[in-house]
């Protein structure tokens, strides 16, 4: 059995507003949701593989769906699982509303919270939000994991919103570092340019700024369900991909659906070699991208690809 670690749900692909630089394309347009008891079972299904230890719950936007996240955060927690749920924090508008709300997710069992905050979820949500829920957390005392998108022309920054969040003890991560033992993190990377993130310029893309080459350490350890069920081998663009569908949670456990999924040559290729090496014998340029999760969306997108294999 593959040591998954996380099962992420994606409780809806709903969201409040249209980031220029989000790979699954959220938006208020997009409608389809888990429905409680689906979740329930993702979750009985997760507790299934003895190397969880994380659920994670993220949309789209879930604070969208209060009662579902917050029973989907119960169910988790009294299952002996760890939790989070990201958020871009539209819903903290003060502070007391922010402390009221993470209260009820904290007596639920919430163990960290995941807020968006970069200059693409500025232009949609106000900082200030950001930072009400933040404050909201440390005096509950749960963890706050700043999650920051970049570009090339990006004002809001990681050192520039740990400033606006007061300093103190805040690590500053790239994607990769080991983990923190500090009570927050921001963790900043270069959007990848996917889905509604492909129609950025050029010229703002952060190429190589991430390396691209080496093993991938999430395939199949970080996993994912969608609102249909469909199973996604990790949380990165790629997992959108149809070569890279693990199967149906819907239809089989998720148990069976990773002992298939790990015999498959192409994710004993990612996690031995990573997409470079499959990237090479596509012949396949390795520059122009600006991680090792796009080069892997684009190796995956190759019309080459299942000959290789």
């Amino acid at each position: 059995m593959v040591e998954v670690f996380r099962v992420g749900l994606l409780i809806t692909e709903r969201c409040n507003v249209e980031c220029e630089h989000c790979w699954f394309d959220s938006g208020p347009y997009r409608e389809t949701t888990m429905k409680e008891k689906e979740a329930v079972n993702y979750i009985d299904q997760a507790r299934e593989i003895p190397s969880v230890e994380w659920i994670s719950i993220t949309g789209g936007e879930p604070f969208l769906y209060p009662e579902l996240l917050e029973s989907s955060i119960k169910h988790a927690s009294k299952k002996g699982l760890r939790t989070e749920c990201v958020t871009n924090c539209f819903w903290a508008d003060s502070k007391k509303k922010a402390e009221e709300t993470l209260g009820g997710l904290v007596e639920a069992g919430l163990d960290v919270i995941n807020v968006s905050a970069d200059d693409f979820h500025r232009r949609h949500i106000p900082f200030e939000r950001v930072l009400n829920c933040y404050n909201a957390a440390m005096s509950l005392g749960i963890k706050t994991v700043v999650m920051c998108a970049i570009a090339k022309s990006s004002a809001l920054r990681a050192k520039t919103v740990k400033r606006l969040l007061g300093g103190g003890d805040i690590q500053i991560l790239r994607v990769g570092d080991p983990r923190p033992t500090a009570s927050a993190v921001i963790v900043e990377t270069g959007f990848t340019p996917v889905g509604r993130g492909a129609h950025i310029p050029w010229d703002e893309w952060l190429i190589e700024e991430n390396p691209v080459g080496g093993p991938c350490d999430m395939v199949l350890r970080d996993i994912g369900v969608s609102p249909s069920g469909r199973v996604l081998p990790c949380c990165s663009a790629a997992s959108l991909v149809e070569e890279a569908c693990l199967g149906s949670a819907r239809e089989e456990s998720l148990v069976k659906i990773l002992e298939r999924a790990a015999r498959r040559p192409l994710f004993r290729a990612l996690s031995t070699e990573g997409p470079s090496a499959l990237a090479e014998q596509l012949g396949m340029k390795e520059k122009g991208y600006v991680g090792r999760c796009h080069l892997c969306y684009e190796v995956l997108m190759s019309p080459g690809l299942r000959r290789i294999l």
